[in-house]
């Protein structure tokens, strides 16, 4: 995939990377989250740490020559920690049945890059973006899903960041619906988190083990398009988990717009009519005084929220002179 349009300044570009499980998608961004290049690969984890690091260099390589850029910016997976510059143990990396551990990731772009790197949760990024460029920046309370391999939850409560203690970001896809539900392991080492049931991952394992052939999610879509029954039974199940998980955020952190981003959610039509079905009714008890139900959005950023959020972080870390 690429995007490409006219060069700017050097100073007002950055180089945004956003690394899921499965993807790394690469873009030269400016200063007003345009987008002027852009381009992706799929991750083979079985090459390990090497290989991704690789293919940082390989995306970057693709771009004009002489597009110059500033500084280097990641929206990544968690739990990681942005100002250590780490991810730590990520719940989606392995290679073989062996977990990533702790990736000094920073660090190695910088020696590869040989500029300034800045790291940030991809979820928090994705909704930073939806602040700053997709449509929402007089909304003061949002939430945005990134629905992918995995889940990622970032908050705005209140116009600022939410973040948890010590540095880190609040890993909210891995509170459970369901702990003793052992047929939906979770990569966190739990049973029947968030992200068990609604990364794209998860998701597609199981329809597979249902239909007795490996799928990817998008052949899950493409068999949903075409009115597969299982795989429209599925989608639908997923719908009525998805307002579950709504339930527990609008809880918690009382959005007034949730954004759903993310490789997944292009297959929204097969499961947002059963969480806007369901989501009323699990949410009655939550609508006398302050009603909590949220408006439910998909992204208009689509697949680039997480590297115009990258963008986003540059833009402050630069200001603050990081």
């Amino acid at each position: 995939m690429a995007r490409s349009t006219k060069k700017t300044n050097s100073k007002d570009t950055y180089l945004c990377f956003d690394l899921g499980g499965t993807k790394l998608l690469a873009a030269l961004v400016n200063s007003n989250g345009k987008i002027l290049h852009e381009n992706s690969k799929r991750i083979d984890q079985n090459r390990g740490l090497k290989g991704l690091l690789d293919d940082f260099r390989d995306l970057a390589d693709q771009f004009p020559k002489s597009e110059k850029y500033s500084c280097v910016s990641v929206a990544s997976a968690g739990p990681l920690h942005a100002e250590r510059g780490v991810l730590l143990d990520p719940t989606n990396f392995f290679t073989g049945k062996k977990s990533w551990g702790v990736v000094p990731l920073v660090q190695h772009l910088k020696k590869i890059f040989k500029k300034p790197v800045f790291l940030e949760n991809d979820a928090a990024a994705a909704v930073l973006a939806e602040a700053w460029k997709g449509g929402h920046a007089r909304t003061q309370n949002i939430l945005t899903m990134t629905l992918g391999t995995g889940v990622g939850v970032g908050v705005i409560a209140n116009g600022s960041l939410v973040q948890a203690g010590r540095g880190l970001h609040p890993e909210a896809s891995h509170i459970p619906l369901n702990v003793d539900d052992k047929n939906y392991p979770c990569g966190c080492g739990a049973h029947g988190c968030i992200e068990a049931y609604l990364g794209g991952s998860h998701f597609a394992r199981h329809l597979s083990t249902l239909l007795g052939r490996d799928l990817t999610g998008e052949e899950c879509r493409t068999l949903a398009d075409q009115g597969e029954e299982h795989a429209l039974l599925a989608f639908e199940d997923y719908g009525r988990r998805l307002a579950l998980a709504i339930r527990t955020f609008s809880v918690v952190f009382a959005p007034e717009v949730i954004v759903l981003a993310g490789g997944f959610v292009r297959g929204w039509k097969h499961f947002l009519p059963a969480t806007e079905k369901h989501l009323p009714e699990v949410m009655s008890r939550y609508r006398d005084g302050i009603d909590l139900l949220p408006r439910i959005r998909v992204s208009k950023l689509g697949d680039s929220a997480g590297v115009v959020g990258a963008a986003f972080v540059a833009t402050q870390k630069i200001k603050k002179g990081r």
